[in-house]
């Protein structure tokens, strides 16, 4: 009974929570010190990734310890487990917990806590295990911060009807501001405003997506699994290079290490690997139903691209995947006993032609042995339903996999299917007719649309998997509408494509109730000290002591005239930043602190009448 009377206090709250409007990539004051949110991700049958961020005060340094917990009700009374977690400076502030012995097939809610202040109150849900009568899944990728609004996210959460969110890539992009598709129409730029490099510049681009409220706010209702594509590190990645990586922006290696250590901070990703901890190629079961079988086919083992055809291309040696993660992934095939294989991956598999020439080869198409031995794998044993879903490309497809043979009027000798997810915000192909000719080209290829932005849900049971396609009104202004636009389904031991009139309808009781997005409603916080909506918020402030550099990544409340600047022990200021008309929102800067003396100093940091301070050790 406690937990229904929970329920319908917070059905009763509900038309005051979250209503106030912050601009993109400003602090929530009601959020502190959880200003970047909560999230979950990599739900298993007994366990699932709990995440957040600490803000520590005025820029501290020190450790900050994180208290967490999780249950079956949010008044926190049916099966509660908590905890104690120690994050710092090494870790980003962040915190990740794996708490086991959970329950299958169940709905769970957790929180963080810091001395007397609360994080918002997160949802997730555990896997099944056994017999398993339906899944239902969002398919997203590539939401390029500055192209627009996040409305796929709105919509998402608005629809409230899957298990959880599976993110393709793409989860942030690596370019300096305008470099890639900004909309003239809306006010986003991200930050650092420089093409990102190092672990800090990571860190700051992942902290200015974390603060936009669809995307926090989608983390906290639902579970996400994630992989990344290459805009994680930089265009065209590859595993010793990237067409956006040029020999004047240092070592790739250490860039590539810098932002698979910021992902694995900053998202809801479970550590699996043994020899590289940051690993993505990973298994995921729910129930007797769908094994997800998540790929990388973008850092780990992929050879340099080459174009679309020569010797370098069809040479039977090269490789998509690494030799070690195709035999991790042909015995998954081989050995899964779930219904549905769903392979979850970056880049189209399906060919896509046009003049019987290859259009990509960034594709599978630029690595046809690799495909051969990945569908000559699923041929030679017999593997049936196969299911691809795929991201990258910004626009929708549903395709059989042809293997030799194939009759694209009957669907015979397709290995398996794919689906492709449109983009959250990054631009597609607006070529009239070009679907059209691309289908006409490609027999294999049952459904295309090239620009419109949008999600996937995916919907599996025993008889079919079916994927609907859904598209967003607008990503020029704040707005969650959205409508439906296709649906493909592949039945069960069938391998190809059937088109469907209808959008899927979700099982009886998988809409669960909307949590609220802040903590404290009336807003009235446990303590106001220190809680200023008025004052600037240090983000990070690293390294702490410094010898070199000194980075600030700060939220300033208002355009107001600001000024950052340190005192030493004397009393003498020395100004790192003079006054400026600064711009609301959060920003990234870098001072060279290498000739001061040793010592502490004070950092203040000016935004109008208000200020924030904090402590600076100069080694």
């Amino acid at each position: 009974m406690k937990q229904v009377a929970s329920h319908c206090l917070i059905l009763l709250l509900l038309p005051f929570y979250g209503m106030s409007q912050h601009t993109p990539k400003s602090v929530n004051a009601c959020l502190k010190p959880f200003y970047h949110g909560v999230a979950s991700g990599d739900p298993l049958s007994d366990r699932v990734i709990l995440w957040t961020r600490i803000t520590p005060e005025n820029g501290s340094n020190l450790p900050q310890i994180v208290e967490w917990k999780i249950a079956k009700d949010t008044l926190f009374t049916l099966g509660l487990q908590s905890g104690v977690v120690l994050t710092d400076q090494t870790k980003d502030y962040t915190v990740k917990v794996d708490p086991t012995g959970l329950e299958p097939n169940t709905t769970y809610y957790y929180q963080f806590k810091s001395d007397t202040l609360k994080s918002v109150i997160g949802r997730t849900r555990t896997a099944p295990v056994g017999d398993c009568d339906s899944l239902r899944f969002a398919v997203v990728s590539c939401a390029n911060f500055e192209a627009g609004y996040f409305n796929v996210f709105s919509a998402l959460k608005e629809r409230n009807d899957f298990d959880a969110v599976i993110c393709l890539g793409d989860y942030i992009y690596e370019y300096e501001s305008g470099g890639y598709s900004p909309n003239p129409t809306v006010n986003r730029q991200w930050e650092p405003s420089n093409e990102i490099l190092s672990l800090s510049d990571y860190r700051a681009r992942y902290s200015t997506y974390r603060l936009d409220d669809d995307l926090r706010d989608l983390h906290q209702q639902f579970p996400m699994i994630v992989v990344w594509d290459d805009h994680e590190t930089a265009n065209d990645a590859w595993m010793n290079g990237a067409e956006n990586h040029q020999v004047n922006e240092g070592s790739f290696a250490a860039r590539k290490a810098s932002a698979k250590q910021a992902f694995f901070e900053w998202l809801p990703i479970r550590v699996t690997g043994t020899t590289d901890p940051y690993q993505i190629f990973r298994e995921i079961k729910y129930g007797d139903l769908a094994d997800l079988i998540m790929l990388d086919t973008r850092l780990h083992g992929r050879d340099q691209q080459a174009g679309t055809s020569g010797s370098t291309v069809t040479s039977t040696t090269r490789q998509l995947l690494g030799t070690d993660q195709f035999s991790w992934l042909g015995t998954r095939l081989s050995q899964s006993t779930e219904q549905w294989k769903v392979l979850a991956q970056q880049v189209m598999i399906a060919p896509l032609t046009l003049f019987g020439a290859a259009l990509n080869g960034d594709q599978w198409d630029g690595y046809p042995a690799e495909r051969n031995r990945v569908i000559n794998h699923i041929l030679t044993y017999d593997i049936k339903d196969v299911v691809v879903i795929t991201g990258d490309i910004h626009s929708s497809w549903a395709n059989d996999i042809p293997a030799s043979g194939y009759n694209g009027s009957t669907g015979s000798g397709s290995a398996g299917v794919e689906f492709v997810a449109p983009s959250v915000t990054s631009p597609g192909m607006n070529i009239p007719g070009g679907a059209s000719a691309l289908m006409l080209a490609n027999s294999h290829i049952k459904f295309a649309e090239l620009s419109a932005h949008g999600f996937v849900i995916l919907d599996i049971n025993k008889a079919r998997t079916q994927a609907d396609w859904y598209y967003v009104n607008t990503i020029d202004s704040r707005n969650s509408g959205f409508s439906y636009a296709a649906s493909f389904k592949t039945t069960h031991l069938s391998r190809n494509l059937t088109a469907v009139n209808a959008a899927s309808i979700p099982r009886n009781g998988i809409q669960g109730f909307q949590l609220p997005t802040c903590p404290y409603y009336p807003y009235v916080p446990p303590s106001t000290a220190g809680l200023n909506e008025d004052a600037p918020v240090i983000l990070s402030l690293f390294p702490n002591p410094a010898s070199e550099n000194l980075f600030l990544n700060l939220s300033l409340p208002f355009q107001e005239i600001s000024e950052i600047y340190l005192v030493d022990h004397a009393g003498k200021k020395i100004s790192l930043k003079e006054q400026w008309k600064a711009q609301a929102g959060s920003s990234q800067w870098m001072f060279d602190i290498h000739e001061l003396p040793a010592g502490m100093y004070s950092l203040y940091i000016q935004n109008g009448t208000s200020y924030v301070l904090s402590k600076v050790i100069k080694e």
